[in-house]
């Protein structure tokens, strides 16, 4: 602390405060903070050197995500491909034959059917069973099924399973449900009819299924010339209309899909192999580039 000494001059008291020099001290550290330093060439190789450390970082950063956005999907991929070798072997180790390279190859082409191929052991379950769509149906409305629904898909279509070959009789059952509202047919009841009244080939479903086996039926089809006008029309008055397609978006092979509505975006699609391709819609140029031939199928 400072000591206070007292002066008398002149009649009056005077306070002296001794203030310590450490005080001086601080002040001029203080002093000294706030003046411009001066620059130097050394504190100049410091400031570069920092700054280059710091851009070195940014682009190594920046390095690694492109790195890792790069490297992602074909990582995704060699996973995928791997899980598919492994469902492979596991396949021909459980079932051997020529169902397990039917099966490899549905999954190969199509995820969607995932759960299915790995549920083939356990087809006993399903095959012949009874099938209820009654919960599943809504008047007015087109169903989607899947042909490779494990309640009809490991059934036979030929020397086929209803998962591999029954892409026909998936889409006349959902034009069928609609049309008649009959909910006791269902694709492995459709299979077997289109099977013994001859409409199955060595290639799939004959053509003449869409005509002769729709009037059979108790519903009429009839081809169609390809326009937008023709399939909107047919739409409007009611009907569905199946389509052949040829390798596409749709199929490398061969594939039968059903047109259910339109609207200004484009047309509602059921794909019985694919929910995703089910919800989208399709401009009229994406689909009749691929459509081989297609009929109306009415009442």
């Amino acid at each position: 602390m400072g000591r206070k000494v007292l002066r008398k001059e002149t009649n009056q008291d005077w306070e002296l405060q001794v203030i310590p020099g450490a005080y001086y001290i601080d002040f001029d550290k203080e002093d000294s903070i706030n003046k411009p330093r001066k620059k130097t060439m050394a504190s100049a190789k410091k400031r570069n050197r920092r700054k280059k450390h710091k851009m070195a970082r940014i682009l190594f950063g920046a390095g690694v995500v492109y790195l890792f956005a790069v490297t992602l999907p074909t990582a995704g991929k060699i996973l995928l491909q791997g899980r598919e070798r492994v469902q492979a072997e596991q396949l021909e180790k459980n079932f051997g034959g020529d169902d397990s390279k039917e099966l490899q190859e549905l999954l190969e082409k199509n995820e969607e059917t995932y759960d299915f191929v790995v549920g083939y052991s356990n087809r006993a379950d399903y095959m012949g069973k009874e099938i209820d769509l009654s919960g599943e149906f809504q008047a007015g409305h087109v169903p989607l099924l899947l042909q490779w629904d494990m309640r009809w898909g490991y059934d036979s279509y030929g020397q086929d399973m209803i998962a591999i070959a029954g892409c026909g009789p998936t889409c006349m059952t959902m034009a069928y449900l609609y049309l008649t509202e009959d909910t006791s047919m269902n694709p492995r009841a459709m299979a077997k009819y289109a099977y013994e009244g001859g409409f199955y080939t060595q290639a799939g479903t004959s053509w003449d299924f869409f005509t002769t086996g729709a009037t059979n039926l108790g519903m009429s089809g009839k081809e169609l010339p390809l326009g937008e006008t023709q399939i909107k029309n047919a739409l409007d008055e009611g009907g569905v209309v199946i389509c052949s397609m040829r390798p596409g978006d749709f199929t490398t092979t061969g594939h039968f899909i059903l047109l259910r509505g339109y609207d200004e975006k484009g047309f509602y699609v059921n794909d019985p192999n694919s929910r995703r391709n089910s919800e989208k819609q399709w401009d009229f140029d994406r689909l009749s580039s691929q459509i081989k031939c297609l009929w109306r199928i009415g009442k």
